[in-house]
């Protein structure tokens, strides 16, 4: 039977297929992919690892290790490995250091940069596990520190960052005010000497007195040359709130801070007398009686023949007499227990004959001035020297004039007025 021409054909064409599959699986490469520990194998014409790779659907991070390379060719029997590495930051002393790492722990990370951590600080722990989107690894390596200060001077070892941390870690009582002679904040060298001074504020509260003022006023019912106190002085005080910088124990600066009053001063108020003093009161007519009794008997007594010599005798002998009359010129008699002498025990301790050497003279206490001017004179020249009675009778008139008032203090504490 004679073949037509499309069955022909066809045979032609199958053994040109069957021939070609041949071909086509002979130029193919068997590879064996291991992505992140799973295992597959796959015939590929990709001439790549990239390729053969994309061609599974496999993504390939940045991070990742592959083994051989993305650019690599493959050839039969290709063994292609992809494994996830991690990005961590490792930072010693505050020195940062980045990698990627196939380990899963900080342990890891750090033998891969072949660092030997002893007595180091490490954060976090060693056996942390890694995180996929990268870890930060801290590392505080020990030093060796000598610090010079108010104790004198010592030398640590301390693990620590900063001078600031190796201070208050080796040092215990540094507060934030302290200084260093390098930047508390600045990375701390191994073998350093640093200079420290503790710097403290201090805060403290002290009363201080505020001195009343003296003032005057003139009155015209006190005599002149006597003073009344009218208003009593008295201190006020006032409070400061003052804050003090001690350096290694020594206060170098002081500063007041607030201050307030606490207690406001009264001013001392003192009356001025301006009344004029009344004129001397003429001399009683007892004395002027004794006078002319003591004249006359001069005269009997007199000689004719020495007239003017017993004259002049009698002259001296009457001014004698009358001096002696004004000491013992009799006074009104006051009992005792009376009211003046309760004033004199307060004024002079009851010694009526005291001469108290600041000008006040007498159990009540004349200055000479006041004494004269309400008829003193007639007894003594000075209070001391009369009687308790002449005093007492002086001290009437005083009293009628000036009122109680002449003795201030004591009328008051004994509540005369």
């Amino acid at each position: 039977m004679k073949k037509t021409p499309w069955i022909i054909a066809a045979a032609t064409a199958c053994v040109i297929g069957v021939g070609g599959g041949g071909t086509a699986y002979a130029m193919s490469n068997e590879v064996t992919v291991d992505a992140y520990g799973e295992q597959s194998s796959v015939r590929t014409f990709s001439p790549t690892v990239a390729e053969v790779l994309a061609d599974q659907g496999i993504e390939v991070k940045d991070t990742d290790l592959v083994v051989p390379g993305l650019d690599e060719q493959v050839t039969d029997g290709t063994e292609i490995q992809i494994i996830e590495r991690r990005p961590v930051t490792v930072s010693v002393d505050g020195e940062p250091q980045e990698l990627l790492t196939t380990g899963s722990t900080v342990a890891d990370a750090l033998a891969e940069v072949d660092y030997a951590a002893e007595g180091a600080r490490i954060t976090p722990e060693p056996a942390t596990e890694l995180e996929a989107g990268g870890t930060d690894v801290d590392v505080v390596t020990r030093k060796t520190v000598t610090f010079v200060g108010q104790y004198g001077e010592d030398t640590f070892e301390v693990t620590a960052l900063t001078v600031d941390e190796a201070m208050r870690a080796v040092l215990g009582d540094i507060e934030d005010t302290d200084t260093a002679s390098v930047d508390r904040d600045s990375v701390l060298t191994d073998g350093a000497t640093i200079t420290v001074q503790r710097v403290r504020e201090v805060a403290r509260t002290e009363t201080e007195k505020i001195p009343f003022e003296k003032k005057t006023e003139k009155d015209d019912s006190l005599y002149e040359g006597t003073t009344k106190v009218k208003t009593p002085g008295k201190d006020g005080s006032r409070e400061k709130v003052v804050s003090e910088t001690v350096v290694d124990g020594k206060v170098t600066e002081t500063e007041v801070v607030s201050e307030k009053v606490v207690t406001e001063p009264v001013a001392q108020v003192t009356l001025e007398g301006t009344k004029a003093k009344p004129e001397p009161k003429p001399e009683p007519k007892q004395e002027k009686k004794a006078e002319k009794k003591a004249d006359k008997k001069a005269e009997k007594k007199a000689e004719p023949a020495a007239e003017k010599k017993s004259e002049k005798k009698s002259s001296r002998s009457s001014e004698s007499s009358r001096s002696s009359e004004r000491s013992s010129a009799p006074a009104p008699s006051t009992s005792n227990g009376s009211v003046w002498d309760r004033l004199a025990q307060c004024e002079s301790g009851g010694n009526w004959s005291i001469n108290s050497g600041n000008g006040y003279y007498g159990g009540l206490q004349f200055s000479k001035s006041t004494w004269l001017a309400y008829g003193g004179g007639q007894y003594a020249p000075t209070a001391n020297q009369a009687t308790r009675d002449q005093q007492i009778a002086i001290a009437k008139k005083t009293q009628a004039s000036q009122g109680w008032g002449a003795w201030p203090a004591c009328t008051k504490k004994l509540g005369i007025r």
